[in-house]
């Protein structure tokens, strides 16, 4: 369901063009999850941004339920990420006029996959459910950090990008999302490829990669 061929990126820098990916290749099967390791730097957000259609690689493919990403406009790949993908960015971005119910339920009803048993079990596993009616700025970075995940998963994505999704979180909470995205990858199929320094995170997952100087290796 997803296919990365010979995807390379590389930035501008003052001392000339600094590469951070390098050929890089990846299959993914539908209902797979993957834990993608790396030092901070290594490119794992970079490559999270260019499967999901947002940074545009080099040189390179990246095949989706069969589509070449970066053959189709960015309106296509817009509709692709809003209707069959979740990201999960460090930044939360939350809506700050809206509650933290209204946060978790605004995508789910734009692309009419609202289902509120669904959002009610993500809200009690992921421990949030006397928050519903504040505001982001009422809650912790912790809180809203898990609003966030839960918004993300809310419209049960075909696939999740998560990028470091427990690295504000304690244990007990970071737990939880494990347990969370693991229900919802064993019951759902969800593809899952999360970005993490979390070794506990890491092993909960099906397979590991390593990014290191701009190459991927798997079963590290």
């Amino acid at each position: 369901m997803l296919c990365l061929k010979n995807v390379s990126k590389s930035f501008d820098s003052a001392e000339g063009p600094l590469e951070v990916l390098n050929n890089v290749n990846l299959t993914v099967s539908q209902g797979e999850s993957i834990a993608i390791l790396g030092e901070s730097g290594s490119g794992k957000s970079t490559l999270l941004h260019i499967i999901s259609g947002l940074e545009k690689p080099n040189t390179g493919s990246v095949e989706f339920d069969n589509e070449d990403l970066w053959v189709l406009g960015e309106a296509s790949r817009a509709k692709i990420r809003r209707e069959k993908m979740a990201v999960i960015f460090q930044q939360f971005n939350l809506v700050p006029s809206l509650t933290i119910r209204e946060n978790i339920e605004l995508h789910a009803k734009i692309v009419k996959k609202f289902d509120p048993s669904f959002i009610k079990d993500v809200v009690r596993l992921l421990r949030i459910e006397d928050i519903m009616e504040k505001y982001p700025e009422q809650t912790s970075g912790g809180q809203q950090q898990r609003t966030a995940i839960a918004r993300a998963v809310s419209a049960k994505p075909t696939l999740i990008l998560a990028d470091e999704p427990t690295g504000n979180l304690d244990e007990l909470n970071t737990q939880s999302v494990i347990q969370m995205l693991g229900k919802l990858v064993t019951q759902s199929k969800t593809t899952l490829l999360v970005a993490t320094h979390s070794n506990s995170f890491a092993s909960r997952l099906k397979s590991q990669v390593m990014l290191s100087k701009g190459k991927l290796s798997r079963n590290v």
